[in-house]
């Protein structure tokens, strides 16, 4: 089950870098988020709370916080371009 998720989520990574018509879609100017704003924290936090130190509890942990914030970036390009349709704007609500 491990391979099929990873599988799919290589296909997929690897669909919106290299497909014309996805790749067109991504506007360079206005995704600007500083990633490790929200990285470092996130692996800060599973350093010092998890239930036992070990490589895989931490990254367990690390993977839990991350899941948590993933939709800032997505909140702070809506922000910024503002153009927000009806159904993106209820598809972020509701994922938030």
């Amino acid at each position: 089950m491990k391979l099929v998720f990873l599988a799919s989520s290589f296909s997929i990574v690897w669909y919106m870098k290299r497909h014309k018509i996805v790749r067109r879609t991504y506007d360079k100017d206005h995704d600007t988020f500083r990633h490790y704003v929200l990285v470092l924290p996130c692996l800060l936090l599973a350093l010092l709370i998890n239930e036992k130190f070990t490589f895989r509890e931490v990254m367990w942990a690390f993977s839990i916080y991350l899941e948590a914030v993933a939709i800032f970036p997505q909140l702070v390009l809506l922000q910024r371009t503002r153009n927000i349709d009806n159904l993106t704007g209820q598809y972020v609500f509701f994922l938030g």
